[in-house]
């Protein structure tokens, strides 16, 4: 009859090797936090603790229990505090939205009283398919939208209406832009 013979790494498990798993899984789930990995080091994370648990029931089954329970009562704990840090690290400032838009975007659009674009001019600043962007005579760049024409970079365009911060425009007639033109 053959003796079960035991692998020697478990053979060797102490609660060495159990604060080990634990403290590289809590030290994969910080980095998550600092280093974009797509997740990796996030079950990295997860498989150091369960790790941790296996080896706890190695040892013995007290130790499994004990394991289980602190990684169980402690990873919400660590889930929080990381969610606390995360919004303030680099990674999380480039992730998340800022406050309001910049000047010349739809949110400049919804500061200023509805209608008070239409009849103004400019140049379409990029080629209008039928969305892109115009630059307006007083050097405003804003978002526009064309009737679904499209509008070369550089062609006069004039401000048909707007409907909050969708601003259509038409292309201006070469001979009525020259006649513009002639008035100033």
């Amino acid at each position: 009859m053959e003796t079960a013979v035991p692998l020697p790494i478990l053979a060797q498990v102490s609660w060495g090797w159990i604060a080990f798993l634990l403290a590289l899984g809590v030290l994969f789930a910080v980095a998550e936090i600092f280093v974009p990995s797509g997740g990796l080091l996030t079950v990295l994370a997860i498989l150091c603790f369960v790790g941790g648990i296996v080896a706890g029931f190695f040892v013995s089954t007290t130790a499994g229990i004990v394991t289980l329970l602190v990684t169980v009562l402690l990873a919400p704990l660590l889930l929080y505090v990381l969610m606390r840090i995360w919004p303030h690290t680099p990674v999380a400032k480039r992730a998340i939205l800022g406050g309001p838009a910049s000047r010349g975007t739809a949110g400049d659009l919804t500061h200023r009283q509805p209608g008070q674009l239409v009849g103004r001019e400019g140049a379409a600043k990029t080629l209008l398919r039928p969305a892109g962007k115009m630059t307006l005579d007083d050097g405003r760049t804003i978002d526009c939208v064309t009737e679904g024409e499209y509008v070369q970079p550089g062609t006069r365009v004039r401000i048909l209406a707007e409907h909050g911060a969708r601003v259509v425009v038409r292309s201006v007639p070469e001979n009525e832009d020259e006649s513009h033109a002639s008035k100033e």
